[in-house]
């Protein structure tokens, strides 16, 4: 059984959600951390490798342009739908020092240029090729620097434009060597995620989420469960 009371008391040290990937890669290294049964290959990764691959993640976002910024971080879009590589790429994003600013793939593409736009956002990070040619016109009038798919699609000539676009292989080949990640020093009530609303009732709204709204979550989550490695719910 694991010590979810020393778990608790280790989290409550923390400044950053990034900084829980150590502790449990520490405790439960070989656990498995994220399983997708219904890829083919199906996927199994441990705490250990996760943060590994976090810290890989980061490395290659900060070799394409991303800098810690010792005020307000710059954004990161995450356009894609849930998966092992959507988590791996929502908390490389915290790790290289960027705050995110999260929508699904499924939404329409004019929501998403807006959040683009409104978001401020100078990197994206989609699914795939065909969710980044349905924004590309957008992405030619906005300050993007960048575009990371989470598939390993061949990027060709084709898709190319005037920025660097790389795929989940390559950018994690570009962050093998983790000694260059430069860890960013982040406050608890620094912006984490802009989180956009449907947009159902009106243009979308970016709710701001700092990090000590997701360490909260985790830290008080054990008076209501006491969750143990291996349990699924």
């Amino acid at each position: 059984m694991m010590d979810n009371s020393n778990l608790t008391a280790q989290y409550q040290s923390v400044q950053s959600l990034p900084e829980i990937w150590p502790i449990l890669a520490q405790q439960i290294p070989q656990q498995v951390a994220l399983f997708n049964p219904h890829s083919q290959p199906e996927v199994q990764i441990t705490y250990s490798d996760l943060w590994t691959q976090i810290q890989q993640f980061a490395a290659g976002l900060q070799q394409l342009g991303v800098e810690p910024a010792e005020d307000l971080p710059s954004r990161v879009a995450l356009f894609a739908d849930d998966s092992p590589r959507w988590m791996i790429a929502d908390q490389g994003i915290l790790t290289a020092g960027a705050a995110n600013v999260v929508r699904g793939a499924t939404a329409d593409p004019q929501e998403l240029a807006y959040i683009l736009q409104n978001s401020g956002s100078t990197g994206l990070v989609v699914d795939n090729l065909a969710l980044l040619h349905k924004l590309e016109k957008a992405i030619q009038d906005l300050p993007i620097r960048f575009v990371v798919l989470l598939s390993d699609e061949d990027i060709t000539a084709e898709d190319s434009l005037s920025i660097p676009i790389v795929n989940f292989s390559q950018l994690m080949t570009k962050g093998e060597d983790m000694t260059l990640l430069n860890p960013p020093t982040t406050k608890l009530e620094d912006l984490a995620t802009l989180l956009y609303t449907s947009g159902t009732t009106g243009k979308p709204k970016g709710v701001m989420l700092t990090h000590r709204n997701f360490l909260h979550q985790l830290i008080t989550i054990a008076d209501v469960i006491a969750p143990q490695p291996g349990k699924l719910s």
